[in-house]
């Protein structure tokens, strides 16, 4: 191994500690740590060469590089993670319906693959509830509807500079009209 390539125990230090902090983390388990070791050892060699003195300090370009690496490293477990448990399946597999009639499954997707089984008829209607009950909200909730359709209360708090614990707030009133509108079913647990 060349000078260029070998990593200091102050390199070789901050890579065990972000590995040991992943631990018990994201599903991570202490006997994952020399794995996780492992990992971002090799993206750092790996981007190693791109170092520029010119630029900046060594152990800060290192520093950035294990960071990023563990920022991938959740990003990923993460992704693995949003399945649920659920294992893949074949549109084509037998499954019995809400009348107990056995059919493939692609036959009990409608336009709203999370609650499988639901006629044009019933999502459109759904649909018209929806905007009654965003009709009859306050005109100051309105917007937020938009806001909490396309992103949760921490990327809004984040994006748009309000506190979370008034975005609670409102997330909360927006909620308690549609409960009374009977669309509670429909809602998402929190």
């Amino acid at each position: 191994m060349s000078q260029q390539v070998r990593l200091d125990r102050f390199e070789e230090w901050f890579i065990a500690r972000k590995a040991r902090q992943l631990a018990g983390r994201a599903g991570f388990t202490p006997s994952d740590v020399e794995d996780i070791e492992q990992d971002i050892r090799l993206d750092v060699l790996q981007r190693l060469p791109r170092f520029d003195p010119a630029k900046s300090n060594r152990h800060t370009f290192i520093a950035m590089v294990v960071r990023r690496c563990v920022a991938s490293i959740l990003e990923g477990r993460r992704a693995e993670k949003r399945n649920g448990g659920r294992r893949p399946q074949s549109l084509n597999a037998p499954i019995r319906d809400a009348e107990g009639r056995e059919v493939e499954l692609h036959q009990t997707l409608g336009g709203d693959a999370r609650r499988p089984g639901r006629s044009e008829a019933a999502l459109r209607d759904l649909r018209a509830d929806v905007r009654a009950a965003v009709a009859s909200l306050p005109e100051h909730l309105r917007p937020w509807c938009e806001v909490f359709t396309d992103q949760g209360i921490r990327e809004a708090s984040r994006e748009l500079h309000v506190p979370r614990c008034r975005l609670q707030r409102i997330k909360s009133e927006i909620r308690a009209a549609f409960e009374e509108a009977g669309l509670a079913d429909y809602l998402p647990e929190i």
